[in-house]
Formats: structure tokens, sequence, C-alpha cells
């Protein structure tokens, strides 16, 4: 007879290490094996259901989170990354919600928005708080230097990715494999720096110190672009034969996403093999560099194909095929123009009016002249353009950054005294005394059963003071025993009331502020219930996906709004602590729609009842439009 039971049991304790192993491999395999992980998260998307166990479903999210920004499909890594938040949060992980947050910074990096990338790094310190974490901090720092990079912020950058190699500098052998690939691209970072700064040394020397760490541990991602950028580091020094074996390199391992980086390889190849006067090698390389492009889709790529083109010219100028070349020439020009690179254009219109001087037929080579001025200036002009750009941007990102401050510090000190108001005492007094009258009547089970309930819930109250947002089931589970004290404690069995909850949505990854619906319930007990002695309650949470909002409605059959306010009135007790809890209420979440640039002005609708229906009904109706916090 226990058969059943017991198969059922195996074969549950069987799936779960199925699910353990794949996830623990995935885990592995994103950061050395591409084509496994691939493999594996697939299998592991048609596996995982939000039954499976926590800490596997939030392997999945960060593995796929991680993969997806590697293959450039950013908006899916970002529904991952949201889905691991959403899982943390309702753990209060702060630490791993920083490591998150970090990690997010990267695809907005990658989709250049700068300012969610300042937004989600902002977030991720603010979660790690003084905590001493140096690999956190480490992980942070690096996104971080990345951005002043993109900013050509150079000081900055400097700094940030000094603070990350510093805080990754001591990792032994219990670190993990995201530890050196973060490490990897702190030092990318600032070889790339080095370059810029024309400090040719450093640039190379950083570069180098990649090469180890990604050889040691098999680091599957960038691999292709950390030996181009060795090679191209090394060629600007002058080391052609070392450019070459990294270049060489790259073509062994680029794999079927670093199609961009086989090509650069290829045409540094030939450029090396021009260089050293191997003609025909050179073509064959410039040759499948281009036939990379088959066919040429983003400005980059005619850019690209253009300078392979202008390469291919010079080589025949160097044999004296002045007829060759100027048909190269030509084509550079016709396929640059569909390009991106205006001092390229410029180099291409400036080669033509040579050789055409150089043919004595000054009439063309005056007009690819009066071209190559043309383009320079437009040239120098768009640089200044990007250079302004560039600054507005910076200041832009500072003035968010300081905007954003005040209003969280103002929050902070509103969520701090929503804290104090929360449970009124008159609340706390009558359940503490309802527990006393349960204990003095014998019913001790019952006392003891709602004690533990009401602790449980006073519990929760201060660690969701500790949080900015929790998810949507955690809010509703709140508030069912919030109303579950009430209707038993404090309406003896005569208060009634239902949740709903958004259909056909996961509530996991939904994100809302903490503590902002329980005044309005509270105040739908106070003031439309408790005089009463009875009643019915709807709380009903919809779903705004146009608005990145949930609708929250809060309707009770009570004395309806209008007598509440004469009550509020003739009761200073009521009216003080409607002023504590509501007001605060309100503000907050005035702030916190503003912190998510919302652009409506009307956040909550209060209807009387009886005035809607004509007096076929009483009670109150509350719109409270909530802002998803974890949503961009």
């Amino acid at each position: 007879m226990n058969s059943a039971p017991d198969f059922k049991s195996n074969t549950a304790n069987a799936d779960a290490t199925l699910l353990r192993r794949l996830s623990d491999n995935l885990a592995r395999w994103v950061f050395t094996d591409f084509e496994q992980a691939k493999a594996a998260l697939g299998e592991l998307s048609g596996l995982i259901t939000p039954r499976s166990p926590f800490d596997i479903r939030l392997s999945y999210h960060q593995s796929a989170a991680f993969l997806e920004n590697q293959w450039n499909r950013y908006d899916q890594s970002l529904l991952h990354a949201r889905h691991a938040i959403g899982i943390l949060e309702s753990l209060a992980d702060s630490w791993a919600l920083a490591e998150v947050w970090a990690d997010m910074a990267a695809t907005f990096l990658n989709k250049r928005d700068w300012s969610a990338a300042e937004d989600a790094l902002d977030r991720a310190r603010r979660y790690l708080g003084e905590a001493e974490q140096p690999r956190l901090r480490a992980f942070i720092a690096c996104r971080e230097g990345f951005l002043h990079l993109h900013l050509s912020n150079n000081r900055q950058a400097l700094n940030s990715l000094m603070e990350a190699e510093k805080g990754l500098m001591d990792i032994g052998p219990k670190a993990g494999l995201k530890d050196f690939y973060i490490k990897t691209l702190v030092l990318s970072g600032l070889g790339d720096l080095y370059e810029r700064l024309d400090e040719k040394d450093k640039s190379l020397e950083a570069y180098r110190r990649v090469l180890p760490i990604v050889e040691k541990h098999h680091l599957r991602p960038r691999l292709a672009w950390h030996y181009l950028n060795a090679g191209r580091a090394a060629l600007a020094r002058n080391e052609a034969e070392q450019a070459q074996t990294f270049f060489e390199t790259v073509l062994q391992v680029a794999g079927v996403g670093d199609l961009e980086a086989k090509t650069h390889a290829l045409s540094n190849l030939g450029i090396l093999a021009m260089l050293d006067g191997q003609f025909v090698r050179a073509l064959n390389l410039f040759g499948q560099a281009a036939a990379q492009y088959d066919p040429a889709t983003k400005p980059v790529d005619f850019t690209n194909l253009s300078k392979i083109e202008n390469w291919r010219a010079g080589i025949f100028l160097q044999l004296d095929d002045a007829k060759q070349a100027e048909q190269h020439l030509k084509k550079s020009w016709e396929i640059g123009q569909r390009g991106h690179d205006l001092y390229h254009l410029g180099q291409v219109c400036q080669n033509l009016a040579e050789l055409f001087a150089g043919k004595k037929n000054y009439e063309d080579a005056y007009l690819w002249q009066q071209r190559a001025t043309d383009l320079n200036r437009q040239h120098f002009d768009q640089l200044r353009d990007h250079e302004r750009q560039e600054i507005e941007a910076r200041h832009q990102l500072e003035r968010s950054r300081q905007e954003a401050q005040m209003a969280r510090l103002r929050v902070a000190g509103l969520q701090l005294r929503a804290l104090r108001a929360q449970m009124n005492p008159h609340f706390m007094f009558n359940v503490l005394n309802a527990i006393q009258g349960l204990v003095t009547s014998g019913r001790n089970s019952d006392a003891e059963s709602y004690l533990a309930k009401f602790a449980k819930m006073m519990r929760h109250t201060l660690e969701y003071s500790e949080l900015e947002e929790v998810t949507l089931e955690q809010e509703i589970e709140f508030l069912e025993r919030y109303l579950d004290i009430n209707r038993k404690l404090r309406f003896r069995d005569r208060l009634a009331f239902q949740i709903i909850a958004p259909r056909l949505h996961d509530m996991d990854d939904m994100m809302i502020p903490t503590m902002i619906v329980q005044p309005f319930v509270e105040n739908a007990i106070e003031h439309g219930l408790r005089p009463r002695q009875e009643g019915r309650l709807l709380i009903e949470f919809q779903l705004l996906e146009d608005d990145n909002m949930v609708r929250c409605i809060i309707e009770d059959d009570g004395v309806g709004i209008n007598k509440g306010r004469e009550k509020q009135i003739n009761q200073p007790g009521f009216q003080k602590h409607r002023s504590r809890g509501m007001d605060i209420t309100k503000e907050r979440l005035l702030l916190l729609h503003q912190i998510q640039k919302s652009t409506r002005e009307n956040f909550i609708e209060i209807t009387d009842l009886g005035e809607m229906t004509g007096g076929q009904r009483t009670g109150t109706r509350v719109e409270v439009l909530l802002p998803i916090m974890n949503e961009e």
C-alpha cells in the first residue's frame, strides 16, 4: 500500500536531483562552454516551474540573464534578472540583490542606456550598504568604471577600475568563475583606458594580464576579444610577431557569436602581411575578412568593408598598379558612404586625390581633395557634437543622481514615520486585550494561535520597514494576516473580507512599495466598518501594463466617507491618527511616482458609495495607483 507514495517521493527526488545537476552545470558552463550552456538552458526552461526549489529557480534566472546579455538579447536578459530579483526580494537577501543589480547595470551599459545603468548601480550600492564585502564592491566598481569609460570620464573610470582591481586582488582558491570573469573585465577596461590615454606599454600589460586568467579557468565569454585586444596593443607597440600570434589565436577560439572579433583579426593579419611585403597572403586575408560581411547589414559593417578595400588599394599602389588601386579606392568610397566613419572616408578621398595628382589629372585630384577637406570638417564637427552630448549626458546623470538622492532621503524619512504610525496604539491595545480575554476565559489554544499570528505580523512589519519594495504576493499575505486578526479579535467574526490578485500574472516578480496599502485598509476599518462593528471589505489588485502600475481597490460597506469625516471632526483622536498615517502615505506615494518618472497627477481616488449609487449602498471605494518598482 505504501509503494505509490514511495514511488512519487523517489520520482520527486530524482527530478530535484536532475534540476540541481543541470542548474550547477549551467552556472559553470555560462563561463566556460556556451554550446553546453545553451543546451542546458533550453532543457532547464522546460523543467523549471514556480514550485521548483527557489535556489534552483534563482540560479537558472541568473545564468539565463548572463547568457542573454552575452548574446546581445538585452530585453530577455533584463526579464530573467527581474525574476531573480523577485526571488531575492522574497528572501530579503540584500547582498545577493546588490550583485544582481550590478549585473543588470552591465546589460544597460550594453544597451547604451546610461541613466538606467546608473540607477541599477545606485540600487546595488544601497542594497550593499556599509557591509564589508570587497568582492561585491569590486563588482559594482567594475561596472561603474565602464559607465565612466562610455562617458569619457577617464579619471573617474581609472579610480573605479583600480578600486575594483584592488577588491579582487586577494581572491583565493575559493573564488568562483564569476570572480575571475569580473577580474578579466577590470583588466580589459584598464587596457582600454590606457589605450585612450596613449599609454601603450600600460595598455599592453593590462591586456596581457587577462590571458593567463582566461586560459587557466577556461573562461569563454569575450575570449576572442581578449586576444584581439592584446594583438592590437602589441601591434601599436610594433611587436609584430606577438601581435600575429594573438590574432591567429582569435581565429582558433572565435565562436559563432564572435564574428566581429574574427573579422578584425583577419584584417589585422592582412595588415601585418602587407607590412611584411606578403601581398598575395594579405589579399587572401582581406578577402576572408570581407566574406564575413556577407551580407553587410549595419553601418559598421560597411565601414569595415570600406577599410578593407582601402587596404587592398594600398597593396596595388605598392605594386605600381594604379588602375587596380583606383578601382578599389572608388569601391571603398562607394561602400564607405553607407557607413558611419567620416574620418575614414576623408582618408579615402585624400588617397584618391593623391592618386589622380600622380597621374597629372589635377581636375579630379582637386575634386577629391575638396571632398576630403569637407569630410574632415564634418568629422571635427561631429567630434564636437559628440563631446557636447557626452558632457550633457554626464551632467544629466549627475542631476538625476542628486534629485533621486534627495527624493530617497525624503522617502526614507517618511518610511520611518510610517512605521511608527503603521499599527496605531488602539489596534495593538485592542488585539492584546482580546488575547488576554481568550486566556482568562480558558481558551488557551486560541490565545496561543492568535498571539503567534500577531507576533508574526509585527515581525513582518519591522522586516518590511527595512525594504523599499516587496512582492505583491508578500503584500497580500501580510494583508490577509492583518485582516484575519481584525476579523477574529476586533470584530468577533463579523468581518468578511476578500483579496483578489491580478489574473494570469506571477506575483513573485511584481514589486510594489512596502508598507503602502495597509494604511488605506486600516482607514477603511477604523472609519468605515468599526462604527458598525461589522461589515465586508474587498481588496482587488489589477495590473495596468501600459502604465507600469498596479491599481489597488479597497471597498467597504461601512458608514461612508462623508459620515467618516464627521466622526474625524467630532473625535480628535481619529483625526490625529489620520494625519499621521494617511498623510504620510500619500506623500510617500507621490514621491515614489516621481522617482519612477510617472506623468500622472492623481494617484488616489476616494468615492462615497452612497453618492455613487444614489443611496442604494453605503460605504467607501478607494482606488490607489501603485508604481511597479522593478520595471525599468
